[in-house]
């Protein structure tokens, strides 16, 4: 029984190798790196107080780029930061290249959007992909004031 357990993870293993997704960065998830410093430097506060900036709600997408529901939602995920610029931050978080926020947030499936409030707290996440109305419509269920 507990050989084609480890089958399976060998080949997740090398197919995210593969496929390239490790070490690589994006602009969004090396700020999410700059912050994950922050978080673990106050064991006190929510988990997510170092991913927020300004005050401002924030969508954490964690994903990867070996994903092909991540890359479908990657578009969706920029045309929203503009949309909500200035009323709810998005920060991308890439998997392979931060397994350990990944795992602090307990993020067993991606796409995994996590959703935080001005203080940092998780209110909600969403595993899998999403579309645009649908993250429209989370965004006003649980960042409405």
């Amino acid at each position: 029984m507990k050989k084609p357990i480890l089958f399976v993870a060998v080949g997740l293993a090398v197919a995210m190798m593969a496929c390239g997704g490790a070490g690589k960065k994006s602009a969004d998830s090396a700020v999410a790196e700059n912050n994950k410093e922050m978080v673990a430097a106050d064991a006190s506060a929510p988990l997510g107080k170092g991913l927020v900036k300004n005050g401002l709600p924030v969508i954490v997408d964690f994903s990867a780029e070996w994903c092909p529901p991540c890359r479908k939602l990657k578009p969706i995920f920029t045309e929203l930061k503009g949309v909500y610029a200035g009323k709810v931050d998005f920060v991308t978080v890439n998997v392979d290249s931060m397994p350990e926020l990944s795992q602090d947030f307990r993020v067993e499936s991606i796409p995994a959007l996590i959703y935080l409030n001005a203080e940092g707290e998780e209110i909600y996440r969403s595993v899998g992909f999403q579309t645009g109305e649908q993250i429209k419509s989370d965004i006003s269920k649980y960042f409405s004031k």
